[in-house]
C-alpha cells in the first residue's frame, strides 16, 4: 500500500517563487524494495556519497531487523528458544521496545507475533492454500501468538521470549530505515528532501519551487472488474512529517463470496471484518506512522480513530459500504 509522490502544476509566468536551482534524485534497493530520496537545492556533498550514505543506513536497519536474513539480529534474537534473558542488537533493541508499546496501548490489536496466523491464511512465505483454515489449526496458530509472550529492556539491550514464538517487525521495518536516512541527511547538512521506500514518506523543507512537499495518498480499488465508483484520492503537504499507508484491497481471496485479507486480527486469529479498506497515518517519525497505519487496519474504525486521536496523530481511514467508498479522518488529519 503505498502514497504516492503528487504532481504539481506548472506555475503561472511572473506568479511562481524563484526555484531552489536543481532537484537530485538518489534511489537503490532496500528490504525488497526500491528508494528514492529527492533532495531540493543545494547538495553539501556530491550526489553518490549521500546516495551511498543512505544506503548504508538503510542496509543497517535491514541487518538489524532482517526477517529473511539469517544474518539478522532479529533472526539470532527469533532463533533463541532458551526462554532466557539474551543480549540483542541496539537498533532491535528500540524497535521492538516501542511496538511492544503500541501492541499495549491498542489492547493487543498490533501484535508483531502474529507471523503463525499470517502464515496459516495463507499471506506469509508458505505457499498460499486459499481456503479458510479450521478452528483447530487457527487456535494452535495462536498458541504461539502473544506479545506478552515477548520482553524487552531496551536500556541494558536485552531481551527474551517464549520458546517458539517468533517476531516480525515488517510493519515498522521500512519506517524505521526511512527515519534513519533522515538523520543521516540532517547530519549531512540537507535542508530539503523527500525519502521515499515503498510508500513510506519522510519530508524535510520544501521542494524546488519553494513549497512544502505534496503527496497524494493511493485510493483503494477491488479489481479490474469492479463497478465501485473511483475515489479521489487523499493530497497533503508535508512539512517535516511522515505519513504510510497500509490496505486491504491487494492481497486477499474470496471462499463463497466472503472476503479474506491478509489483516489478521491477532486477538481473534482472523482477518478484520469491518468495512475499512485503507489506513493512513501521519507522524513525525515514519516507524511510527507505518506501525499506526497497520494497526489502524486491524482496529475497528471507532477504536482505530480513537487509538490516533489519544497519540495525537492525524490519521485517515477509508471504508467501503454497500458498495461505495467513504472517507473519515482524525481532527488533526489536514483537509485539502
Amino acid at each position: 500500500m503505498r502514497v504516492f509522490i503528487a504532481l504539481a502544476g506548472l506555475a503561472l509566468a511572473g506568479c511562481a517563487t524563484p526555484p531552489l536551482v536543481r532537484e537530485t534524485l538518489l534511489s537503490g534497493q532496500t528490504m525488497g524494495s526500491a528508494w528514492t530520496v529527492k533532495v531540493a537545492g543545494h547538495l553539501p556533498a556530491s550526489a553518490e556519497e549521500l546516495r551511498a550514505g543512505a544506503q548504508e543506513r538503510f542496509d543497517a536497519v535491514n541487518l538489524a531487523l532482517s526477517t529473511y536474513r539469517a544474518d539478522s539480529a532479529l533472526s539470532h534474537f527469533n532463533n533463541d528458544d532458551s526462554g532466557q534473558w539474551v543480549d540483542i542488537d541496539a537498533e532491535l533493541g528500540e524497535v521492538l521496545s516501542y511496538a511492544l508499546s503500541l501492541a499495549e496501548d491498542s489492547g493487543g490489536a498490533y501484535d508483531v507475533t502474529v507471523g503463525p496466523l499470517v502464515n496459516l491464511w495463507g499471506f506469509g512465505p508458505d505457499p498460499a492454500s486459499w481456503r479458510v483454515p479450521d478452528a483447530a489449526a487457527i487456535e494452535s496458530a495462536r498458541m504461539r501468538v502473544g506479545w506478552r509472550k515477548v520482553e524487552v529492556d531496551a536500556t541494558t539491550r536485552r531481551a527474551r521470549k517464549a520458546p517458539g514464538v517468533r517476531v516480525d517487525l515488517s510493519s515498522l521495518g521500512k519506517g524505521r530505515g526511512v527515519d534513519r536516512v533522515a538523520e543521516y541527511l540532517d547530519g549531512q547538512g540537507v535542508t530539503n528532501y523527500l525519502i521515499d521506500l515503498s510508500g513510506k514518506l519522510r519530508a524535510r523543507g520544501v521542494n524546488i519551487r519553494d513549497e512544502r512537499w505534496r503527496v497524494a495518498v493511493e485510493a483503494p480499488v477491488a479489481d479490474a472488474t469492479s463497478a465501485q465508483p473511483p475515489f479521489t484520492p487523499a493530497i497533503i503537504e508535508l512539512a517535516d512529517q511522515s505519513v504510510a499507508t497500509a490496505g486491504d484491497y491487494r492481497r486477499f481471496f474470496e471462499v463463497d463470496g466472503k472476503h479474506y485479507s491478509h489483516i489478521i486480527d491477532p486477538r481473534t486469529g482472523w482477518p478484520v471484518t469491518h468495512d475499512t479498506v485503507s489506513a493512513s497515518a501521519m507522524a513525525l517519525d515514519c516507524m511510527q506512522a507505518d506501525a499506526l497505519a497497520t494497526v489502524l487496519m486491524a482496529m475497528s474504525p471507532d477504536d482505530a480513530l480513537a487509538l490516533a486521536d489519544r497519540r495525537r496523530l492525524a490519521a485517515l481511514l477509508i471504508a467501503r459500504t454497500n458498495g461505495e467508498f467513504a472517507a473519515r479522518h482524525t481532527p488533526a488529519w489536514p483537509l485539502k
